[in-house]
């Protein structure tokens, strides 16, 4: 890991930005993806994100917590995005379209079937809720680290949580009771 070197008022230990960006970049792009419901915002949130992040770094008082911190400022930047675009998740370019195989020729269909089942139903949840449960499950987050990036307490984001595994639950029966 890089360190770049002490600028007045940051602790030695601030790792530079390029670190910051090569660290995070993926997982913030996929927390926006998640969020936005399209690449395009997605990609827009992720830039906005950074460039504030570099414009702020000075702010930072703890290194230790600038995940909490760069998804503090990304999860705010999503929804802001997410007020003013109000788009639906197109779910066909959430996933490579899988072929079938000779060999079990169902298996990738389900998989397909599932995982855009999982994706309409993680999009139909409110936006505060939708982003514990991608910072949760898809970004391998704490609670305590969720908590740090919302900006609230830990027992919101357990709150959250459980309030969007059961819409999730209640949503995905509705839908494989469908099929």
């Amino acid at each position: 890991m890089a360190y770049s070197i002490p600028a007045e008022g940051l602790p030695a230990i601030m790792p530079d930005f390029d670190t910051l960006f090569e660290t995070y970049q993926t997982e913030a792009l996929r927390a926006a993806y998640l969020i936005c419901g399209n690449r395009t915002d997605a990609e827009d949130v992720v830039q906005d994100t950074f460039v504030k992040c570099y414009e702020s770094m000075h702010q930072l008082h703890d290194p230790t917590r600038v995940k909490a911190w760069l998804f503090r400022i990304l999860t705010r930047t999503a929804w802001r995005a997410c007020q003013k675009h109000r788009r639906e998740l197109p779910v066909e370019n959430l996933y490579d379209s899988q072929e079938p195989t000779d060999e079990d020729a169902s298996a990738p269909l389900l998989r397909a079937d599932r995982a855009h089942a999982v994706a309409r139903a993680l999009q139909s949840l409110e936006p505060k809720q939708r982003t514990t449960a991608v910072l949760y499950y898809y970004n391998d987050m704490s609670v305590r680290e969720i908590a740090q990036a919302m900006g609230c307490f830990e027992g919101t984001v357990k709150s959250r949580l459980y309030h969007a595994r059961q819409h999730l639950k209640e949503s995905l029966e509705v839908e494989f009771d469908e099929i």
